[in-house]
């Protein structure tokens, strides 16, 4: 499509096309670009109205890019069957016995009425408990979640979640567990010391998602190092938005001091994966699950690929403070979908902690200018 064609286009319209072509899955299991495909739009449609204006074109182009490359990678499921629900509870209830019975069609089915009938945040209540201790779908359910309601005024469609959904109806035993029990509650500790106490295990022998959480899980790291923040089973004893800092903070000081070997896809879901969950913590999701979670892939990743000891965050001083719209206008124009929902995460974080906007900047500075370096 000529860009000079599409200046005189309704925006809206390119992007309700391209968000009901992804909405749509595909037949087979999903590679990485299928999966990713729902969550790269959510996040290119986010940062479109920061990017500079005479870009914009670029960036929708882009979008147009993805929604033709999503339609070429196979064929599109048929059509589920009709079923009439008589309101949301019912629906979310079949749906989530359909993800736990691995039944991808009854999935389909119900994931298509709720993101017709449900608001985006009616599907975080009720879809986030059980979503969020997902490994399956490489457990980016929740960015859609997290995402949705504030992308374009929540005008994206929930039945983009369909694709993943019906990736998590693939593997439903792929969960994490072990919070579920009480764990070292006679010597409590902070979140920030527990993640720095994470021991350097090295790679499991893959990179995917279930390998590197389970690797902390059935170690017992998890556990003995985040139990004892978590407190008991039925009691949260934490501040969800000071932990989310934490949270964040850690993530985005190891993108910019650790291994930049990971820095494309290790320590791009160590912030936008976690941070997701956080956001969902007491909207649906107990906040106690959503910080064992979270912290669970913070500490996954770090022990699989951190070279570097922790050292408490503390925002960069000295460098220019990097533009948001330049950020956002290089994410927008680039092809990878890791970097386009790292710097929406970024920039989110940078708003929501203000005390460390340079941190969060800077970070998704690194990353632009890591793919910079690499122009093939």
């Amino acid at each position: 499509m000529p860009t000079e064609t599409l200046s005189t286009r309704d925006i809206e319209t390119v992007i309700a096309r391209a968000a009901a072509a992804v909405s749509v899955p595909r037949s087979t299991s999903a590679d990485s670009f299928v999966l990713h495909a729902p969550l790269e739009l959510i996040a290119r449609v986010g940062l479109l109205p920061l990017v500079r204006a005479g870009q914009r074109d670029g960036a929708l182009e882009r979008i147009e890019g993805l929604m033709a490359d999503f339609e070429a990678a196979g064929d599109p499921v048929d059509y589920p069957a009709p079923r009439d629900f008589d309101d949301l509870e019912s629906a979310a209830a079949w749906l989530v016995g359909a993800l736990s019975a691995g039944d991808l069609d009854d999935v389909d089915t119900g994931a298509s009425w709720l993101g017709a009938h449900a608001s985006h945040y009616e599907l975080r209540g009720l879809l986030g408990e059980y979503l969020v201790p997902s490994l399956a779908a490489a457990g980016h359910a929740p960015i859609a979640l997290s995402l949705l309601p504030v992308v374009l005024d929540g005008m994206l469609p929930g039945t983009l979640l369909r694709g993943p959904l019906r990736e998590i109806a693939r593997r439903p035993e792929w969960r994490l567990t072990w919070f579920n029990s009480t764990h070292g509650l006679d010597h409590p500790q902070s979140l920030f010391d527990a993640l720095a106490a994470v021991p350097r295990l090295g790679s499991p022998g893959s990179d995917f998602i279930y390998p590197l959480m389970s690797q902390v899980e059935r170690s017992g790291v998890a556990a003995d190092l985040l139990g004892p923040v978590l407190g008991p089973v039925l009691g949260d004893r934490f501040d969800v938005a000071s932990a989310r800092h934490t949270i964040g903070r850690v993530a985005a000081w190891s993108m910019l001091h650790d291994d930049p070997t990971h820095a494309p896809y290790g320590w791009t879901h160590c912030l936008t994966m976690p941070y997701a969950v956080m956001d969902l913590a007491g909207t649906g999701v107990p906040a106690r699950t959503a910080l064992a979670v979270a912290a669970t892939y913070v500490a996954g990743f770090r022990a699989a690929h951190s070279q570097v000891a922790l050292q408490r965050p503390v925002g960069p001083t000295g460098a220019p403070l990097p533009d948001p719209a330049d950020l956002a206008t290089s994410a927008s124009l680039h092809d990878d979908a890791h970097l386009v929902k790292y710097t929406m995460t970024c920039l989110q974080a940078a708003a929501d902690d203000v005390e460390m906007r340079a941190l969060y900047l800077h970070a998704a500075q690194y990353l632009a200018d890591w793919w910079r370096g690499r122009p093939e």
